[in-house]
């Protein structure tokens, strides 16, 4: 019961306390609590101490379950990061594996293409050595031979004279394997370089797809699967090693086969110079322009379109350059050949006596001084007369002082006579070649025995037959 006075609030037991002690007691005072259980009652007594401790301990147990909460939550979540970083490695790793074997695959496919290609370049180079051989051996073969004017003629009449057979016929077989096998090898050089440079990209392409895997944060460079694709990878790369190595060393064999071929293109082009000196030499006793004769040979039916040189080939080596010359060189024997094929150079008698000259003479029947546009050869009784050059028969038949007379235009401007034959055997529009028996020797017309008047004309100018004859002795004796 409240007596009227205040009681002091000083405790004695708050003498001994700091600061600290009293700030708890001031907020945890002393408390008793009563616990009746039945007939029974019990008294805890909680002090400020106590009372702190128990807060103190709820609040770190409270900030601990707080912690562990959030830091379970954060784990959970790093997590299922991990999980689809992972599962995307996976992917990355298996396209990688994936772009590696493709391109693995298309290593080995182009190295079997490579080994296919440059197995077709020495078959053509090859094959172009061959032919190349083979026509220098002809040529030289064509050059030791020495026949006389009677063993041409021989010749011509069993295989029907062809002065340019050995170009004509299997020359012209092995030029047209030289034109294809120098065509297919252009092609397979083609191919050659494109697989090559595919090659090139492939590799790139490898570098790009690891370098790009390597940059992606979740491709762990020191992983197992990784290091399969790298293995993989240097396979590749050592294939393509392996592979530029067997290039290398084709190429240079390929090198060496077209060294060996322009040893040939410089052989061949050494015979043919010496044939086309030749020809010039004999034919030019005839006083006939032979580059015109050349060209009115070459004027018929000709055309094309017009492709420049440089458009075909912008980077011809030497043995291209050495082609073209070579090219040039045996058309102009060609054309030489088949020249000498037409030009009245052979006798008209395979054995004769020459009895008259070209030129002023004095006529037999008068003793005056005449001209005489040919020249007279007599061989044995009715001895068979052939034509001295190809060509086509314009007259035969009687032409007055001439007796039986055959004439033969052998183009350019160029015809022979052959006169006074007791018989004929051809007619006209017939063509002819050099050889063809013509007739037999006689004495129609205007003769005083039996001969053959011979007559060469050129543009309807008469020339000497004796210069054409002497020309053709020294062509044919090759």
């Amino acid at each position: 019961m409240f007596s009227g006075k205040q009681h002091s609030k000083f405790d004695p037991r708050d003498r001994g306390l700091n600061r600290i002690q009293k700030n708890l007691q001031r907020f945890f005072p002393e408390r008793q609590l009563i616990v009746r259980s039945g007939e029974r009652m019990r008294t805890l007594r909680l002090s400020t101490n106590r009372q702190a401790l128990l807060v103190l301990a709820g609040m770190v147990l409270g900030a601990w379950t707080l912690f562990s909460s959030g830091l379970a939550m954060n784990h959970s979540e790093r997590i299922g990061a991990k999980n689809i970083e992972v599962k995307d490695a996976r992917m990355g790793y298996e396209q990688l594996l994936a772009q590696v074997t493709i391109y693995k695959d298309r290593v080995a496919d182009l190295t079997e293409e490579l080994e296919e290609n440059y197995s077709k370049s020495l078959e053509l180079v090859q094959k172009e050595a061959v032919a190349l051989k083979v026509k220098a051996a002809e040529l030289d073969r064509q050059g030791q031979k020495k026949t006389t004017t009677a063993q041409a003629k021989s010749k011509t009449k069993d295989a029907a004279i062809d002065a340019t057979g050995f170009l004509m016929g299997d020359g012209a077989s092995v030029d047209l394997v030289l034109s294809k096998a120098k065509l297919d090898r252009g092609h397979a050089d083609e191919q050659r370089h494109a697989l090559m440079a595919e090659l090139s990209d492939l590799e790139n392409s490898m570098v790009n797809v690891v370098a790009h895997h390597q940059r992606t944060p979740f491709v762990a460079t020191d992983s197992l699967e990784l290091r399969q694709v790298v293995l993989q990878r240097d396979l590749a790369m050592a294939e393509r090693e392996t592979l530029s190595q067997k290039v290398g060393a084709l190429e240079d064999q390929i090198r060496d086969m077209e060294s060996n071929q322009l040893l040939l293109y410089h052989r061949f082009a050494e015979v043919a110079d010496t044939k086309i000196a030749g020809i010039e030499t004999s034919l030019s006793v005839t006083g006939l322009d032979i580059d015109l004769l050349l060209k009115r040979q070459k004027a018929r039916g000709q055309g094309g379109p017009f492709i420049p040189l440089d458009s075909v080939s912008q980077d011809s080596g030497p043995l291209q350059e050495s082609l073209f010359k070579l090219n040039a060189k045996v058309d102009r024997l060609q054309d030489l050949q088949g020249l000498l094929t037409k030009l009245p150079l052979d006798s008209p008698l395979a054995k004769f006596d020459f009895t008259d000259g070209f030129g002023v003479r004095k006529d037999p029947f008068t003793g005056r001084f005449a001209q005489h546009l040919g020249i007279d050869i007599a061989g044995s009784y009715k001895s068979s007369v052939f034509s001295s050059g190809a060509g086509k028969v314009v007259h035969a038949g009687w032409n007055g002082s001439y007796g039986r007379l055959v004439e033969i235009d052998h183009g350019m401007g160029l015809v022979s006579r052959y006169a006074h034959l007791s018989k004929v055997t051809v007619k006209v529009g017939d063509t002819v070649v050099r050889g063809t028996q013509l007739g037999q020797q006689g004495c129609t017309g205007r003769c005083t025995g039996e001969h053959v008047h011979f007559e060469v004309l050129h543009n309807k100018k008469h020339l000497n037959p004796l210069k054409f004859l002497k020309a053709g002795t020294d062509v044919f004796k090759e």
